[in-house]
């Protein structure tokens, strides 16, 4: 199904250049950018999603998570291109012609792509995201068809309104997408309702959290440090083992891979 979820993207985005190119769509060519631009999204997150799950080694013995990071990275430039691209042919753009057959192209591209967030929804797993990230495509149809038809029946101006649109969102998702590579790589600190939900599971143990230190690695992934108070009277053999069921229940229940200080 992998595979189906491949091509039907590169079908769409044909559609869209071949409705853009030959039909004298401006909006529909812009949309064909980001449809390749998806594509490209699509490849490198499965990419780098592959080497991310990669066991700990020599050279990264705290696992590979942030290795998914570079997915987001390549995202971003694959969309700066589009982006440089489209504004160069907008800028460029003197007065054309919109072709009523590039609306079906339109709304052929939306068929395709309402397809493969279907496929993606049922693959799950990181797809789900990418499905999610794949309805905004459809949203660029929809107005593209649009300005399209806006542009062939009454003036190309609309078509072209349609473009600007489009590519003012490519540079949007651009910032949204660096933004969250500075989250990843900044070491942000986890929610307040996880500093709590840790609090939670050591005080169960009846230790108390007198310092919490961690950073952010990947969603639903966290290290660092935890110092508890412990009572001075307490059995080292059972404070041993106590201290090894937190972490481990830290681990599967929060996904915080933390090491545990002790003060007194």
């Amino acid at each position: 199904m992998l595979a189906v979820l491949v091509v039907l993207a590169l079908i769409g985005g044909l559609l869209k250049i071949i409705g853009g190119v030959l039909y004298g769509s401006r909006s529909l060519l812009v949309d064909a950018l980001t449809s390749f631009a998806n594509i490209a999204a699509l490849l490198f997150t499965i990419y780098y999603y592959k080497l991310s799950i990669m066991p700990p080694d020599a050279d990264h013995p705290f696992g590979h998570y942030r290795l998914g990071i570079a997915g987001k990275i390549t995202v971003m430039i694959s969309y700066s291109f589009v982006a440089g691209v489209a504004l160069a042919e907008l800028l460029t753009t003197t007065t054309y012609t919109v072709s009523l057959y590039s609306v079906y192209f339109a709304i052929l591209g939306f068929i395709v792509y309402l397809g493969v967030v279907v496929i993606a929804r049922v693959i799950g797993g990181i797809f789900k995201t990418y499905s999610a990230f794949t309805v905004s495509e459809l949203i660029e149809s929809v107005v593209v068809t649009l300005a399209a038809l806006g542009g062939a029946i009454v003036n190309y101006i609309i078509d072209y309104i349609g473009a600007v649109i489009l590519t003012l969102y490519i540079f949007y998702e651009v910032r949204e997408t660096f933004s969250e590579a500075v989250t990843v790589i900044s070491d942000t600190a986890p929610s307040n309702k996880l500093i709590m939900q840790i609090n939670e599971v050591i005080g169960k143990y009846g230790l108390k959290v007198s310092r919490i230190r961690l950073r952010f690695l990947e969603p639903g992934r966290y290290h660092g440090d935890i110092k508890v108070n412990i009572p001075r009277d307490i059995d080292i053999d059972k404070l041993i083992e106590t201290l090894r069921s937190i972490k481990r229940e830290l681990y599967e229940e929060l996904g915080v891979d933390a090491s545990i200080e002790i003060e007194f």
